[in-house]
C-alpha cells in the first residue's frame, strides 16, 4: 500500500538527479526496499512518513553518485518499462499526439531541470513534481523554510531562462534548415 501511494513521487524525485531511466527505476526501488528494511526505526512523532521515506531516496541518490563517480559508466541496453512510466495517463487529453507532445515537454524540462545546481533541483522537483509543501520539503531536506523559498524562486526563474534558451536554439536552427532547404529548392529550378 505504501509503495503504491509513493512510487510516483520516489521516482519523480529520483529522475530529476539520475535521468538514466533503468536507474530511477532501480534506485526507487532500493528505497523501497531499505524502507521495509528499516520500518521498525520509523517514529511518527519525529516527523511524517513521507518525509522519512524521502529521506532515505535521497540517501540512495547521494550512495548511488558517489558510487558512479568512482566505477566505470555502464550504458543503459535495456528497453524495460520504468516505474514511472507503467501508470496509465488518465487525463483529459490521453490522446497519441498529445501524449508524445507531452512526453517531449517533460524530456525538455526534465533536460532544463538537470542544467540547474543540485539543491535548486531538488527542491523545483519536490515542489512541482510530487507536490510538496514547503514545510515538508524544509524539512526533508534539513533547509529552513526560507531557504526552501528562495531556491524555489530562483530556480523557476533559472529554469525559465534555461528553458527560453532552450527554445531559441531550437528556433535558429530550425531556421537554418528552412533556408539551407529553401536554397536546395533554388537550385533544383
Amino acid at each position: 500500500m505504501l509503495v503504491d501511494r509513493y512510487k510516483r513521487g520516489i521516482a519523480n524525485f529520483i529522475g530529476a538527479t539520475v535521468r538514466n531511466q533503468s536507474e530511477t527505476a532501480d534506485l526507487s526501488q532500493e528505497t523501497f526496499l531499505r524502507a521495509y528494511a528499516h520500518l521498525g526505526t520509523f517514529n511518527p512523532q519525529l516527523g511524517k512518513f513521507s518525509t522519512w521515506i524521502y529521506q532515505i531516496a535521497r540517501n540512495v541518490i547521494r550512495t548511488y553518485l558517489s558510487k558512479s563517480l568512482r566505477g566505470p559508466q555502464m550504458q543503459d541496453l535495456s528497453q524495460e518499462p520504468t516505474l514511472e512510466s507503467s501508470f496509465a495517463d488518465f487525463s483529459r487529453d490521453a490522446d497519441p499526439a498529445g501524449g508524445v507532445l507531452r512526453e517531449e515537454a517533460e524530456r525538455e524540462l526534465r533536460a532544463a531541470l538537470a542544467d540547474l545546481p543540485e539543491r535548486m533541483r531538488t527542491v523545483l522537483a519536490l515542489r512541482y513534481f510530487d507536490n510538496m509543501e514547503y514545510a515538508t520539503i524544509a524539512t526533508t531536506l534539513g533547509l529552513s523554510l526560507g531557504n526552501v523559498k528562495t531556491l524555489i524562486h530562483r530556480g523557476k526563474i533559472a529554469l525559465t531562462k534555461k528553458m527560453r534558451d532552450r527554445e531559441a536554439h531550437a528556433v535558429t536552427t530550425l531556421q537554418a534548415r528552412s533556408e539551407k532547404g529553401g536554397r536546395r529548392a533554388l537550385l533544383l529550378v
